[in-house]
């Protein structure tokens, strides 16, 4: 099914108070619908920190600034809990985690790129055959 715009706004910014204000305008409580947008907007909703943070992730604690574990390490810690104070976390979420889809786009565009550097460089290496047309 496709996703439909609820919200529009060229006046507000992008910040958890507006956030705010649109989820109590649209009465998010009484639908619970699925929430797919930005990574920015997906944060902002979920009450995280904006901007470079140790723990962008609103899915798992990988640490943004291990640059030495990066591409090696595969297993990060889920994000269990969204407790203010904790792991950048600033505000109380406006929407349950489990209501909150992945952006395709982003999927597409940068954790392609993420997912072939983190393949395992030092397995076997098998070959398809591509069949031609003749």
């Amino acid at each position: 099914m496709a996703s439909v715009p609820i919200g529009h706004s060229v006046q507000l910014t992008e910040s958890y108070k507006n956030m705010k204000v649109l989820i109590n305008t649209i009465k998010y409580s009484n639908h619970n619908w699925l929430i797919c947008g930005d990574l920015k907007v997906v944060c902002l909703l979920l009450g995280m920190q904006g901007g470079y943070t140790k723990y962008p992730c609103f899915m798992c604690l990988w640490d943004s600034r291990a640059d030495s574990l990066h591409y090696k390490q595969k297993d990060w810690p889920s994000r269990e809990a969204f407790q203010i104070g904790c792991h950048n976390v600033v505000a109380q979420p406006l929407v349950p985690p489990k209501n909150v889809l992945l952006p395709p786009l982003h999927i597409k565009l940068g954790l392609m790129k993420n997912f072939v550097k983190a393949l395992n460089k030092e397995g076997q290496v098998s070959t398809a055959k591509i069949p031609t047309d003749q």
